[in-house]
């Protein structure tokens, strides 16, 4: 049977639909957006990519009950479901029994931590009073044991009972979600979007490579085979059709840094042109993206209520009313709320 060939506006507009960016979702809906899990990066990340997909979301969306904090994928701060915690922590686990033996050192590392503060299970303590390091803590959550909270400024972390299901189940499952966010793609793609065993956002480890092809393997029969611009790639079979039939949405949106639609690592598929995408990627902080009717059109950074823009070519007058719309309904703590534009290298007017 030919292999369907499909085109890059077909793999993004499937992604905008997948991770909902083509409407917003009603309010009771709200766990359901977050079925990829939402990095948390600053400032606030997690509720901003909420509100870029259901209505009225509050600032404090983070802590509603449904939800939980974690360190997930690559690494970094993520707000999930609670009743997902087993797929974003031990369906990261290794198989590899000596980098599960490494997971397992630092949960008991931890929990070493806890008794020598007399800490109670479930009671917040921060890592330095426990003589823990981040990147312990981040490797000892693969277990599903350790929680965390991130307010923006400080993080402490607690002990948990650990999730009862088993972890190759989570694994399956965590690979359905990430090809169900960012499909089709690859287990070399996958296993730098899992990430985590070097808590980085850099290349992933030959374990993670391993585990990563092993996973799509035992999903074989949920897979099917496309082609993007001679490339072999991957997509749940039940996804294939509106694949095909996907075309990019005509909306606008300010997405956060490390929102779903950004976390995957074939950029140059989302952002073609390079100079745009080392802004929207850089070293550093990384500023939020402007997208416009499905694609990339610029970035933007936030200072308390004040939005900046930076747009990549001149934008129509409709875009950005739609824009500072946007930014009026952003969920966040601040009495004044206004846009500042710049095009390219030269600034605009100020505020409107």
């Amino acid at each position: 049977m030919a292999v369907p060939s499909i085109t890059r506006e077909n793999v993004l507009g499937f992604r905008q639909r997948a991770t909902y960016l083509h409407r917003r979702l009603p309010r009771k809906r709200l766990v359901e957006a977050a079925f990829a899990g939402f990095q948390d990066s600053s400032p606030r990340s997690a509720v901003l990519a909420l509100h870029a997909r259901v209505t009225d979301v509050s600032p404090s969306a983070w802590k509603d009950s449904r939800f939980v904090q974690v360190w997930g994928p690559r690494g970094a701060v993520y707000v999930v479901p609670s009743h997902d915690v087993a797929v974003f922590t031990l369906g990261r686990l290794p198989r590899n029994p000596v980098l599960e033996a490494s997971v397992k050192a630092a949960a008991e590392k931890t929990k070493r931590g806890f008794r020598t503060r007399q800490a109670r299970p479930g009671r917040a303590v921060s890592a330095r009073a426990a003589e823990v390091n981040f990147r312990e803590l981040r490797i000892a959550s693969m277990t599903g044991a350790v929680r965390i909270e991130w307010d923006g400024a400080t993080t402490s972390w607690r002990l948990v009972e650990p999730p009862t299901e088993a972890p190759e189940p989570a694994r399956l499952e965590l690979a359905r979600r990430f090809l169900r966010s960012v499909g089709p793609s690859t287990p070399k793609e996958f296993a730098w979007w899992t990430g985590g065993w070097a808590g980085s956002f850099g290349s992933a480890t030959r374990g993670e490579l391993s585990d990563a092809e092993q996973t799509f393997r035992s999903l074989e029969k949920e897979l099917t085979e496309v082609e993007l611009e001679g490339l072999k790639r991957w997509v749940l079979r039940t996804d294939l059709s509106k694949l095909e039939r996907a075309v990019q949405v005509e909306t606008v949106r300010l997405l956060p840094p490390g929102d779903p639609y950004l976390a995957s690592a074939d950029r140059a598929l989302i952002v073609p042109q390079p100079r745009l995408r080392s802004e929207l990627w850089p070293k550093s902080v990384w500023p939020g993206a402007l997208m416009v009717n499905g694609e990339i059109l610029g970035t933007w950074r936030r200072q308390v209520g004040r939005v900046t823009v930076r747009a990549r070519r001149p934008l129509e007058s409709e875009v950005k009313d739609a824009v500072e719309e946007e930014v009026s309904g952003m969920p966040i703590e601040s009495a004044r709320k206004e846009v500042r534009w710049s095009t390219g290298d030269v600034p605009l007017c100020g505020a409107r």
